[in-house]
């Protein structure tokens, strides 16, 4: 089994709140597919910042693409998420005089590989027969 997300004792408090996200243990697997949902405030946008590497843990383990996000410096944490992952913010980060489609295709500004994934020819995937 490919893991791409792996939490493990995950353990969130904003400053001077109680703890917003306890999760005892969670995988996703290569494959699967996932739907968040909850009421504002219930952690949804901080569960994504997290995997993101935006915000950290305050404790736990939370591996990424079999990376332990915790381990990476704040650069190391950008660059993985340049290179890796695809997060739009939701509000003040986008840019009002882009398109959509530019604002969502500014982040190959930042990932040379990325760009690289990107100009390369497509491989057949195994459904493509």
């Amino acid at each position: 089994m490919n893991t791409l997300i792996s939490i493990t004792n995950l353990r969130f408090a904003w400053p001077g709140q109680p703890a917003m996200l306890q999760i005892p243990h969670f995988e996703l697997a290569a494959g699967e597919r996932l739907f968040i949902k909850g009421p504002s405030g219930s952690g949804k946008s901080t569960l994504l910042g997290l995997l993101a590497g935006i915000q950290q843990a305050d404790s736990g383990q939370l591996r990424v693409l079999d990376r332990e996000l915790s381990r990476l410096s704040g650069r190391e944490r950008d660059r993985f998420r340049a290179d890796h992952l695809g997060y739009i913010f939701q509000q003040f980060n986008l840019l009002p005089f882009l398109s959509v489609t530019e604002n969502v295709t500014s982040a190959l500004i930042f990932s040379r590989h990325k760009r690289r994934r990107l100009q390369a020819p497509p491989r057949p995937r195994p459904n493509d027969c």
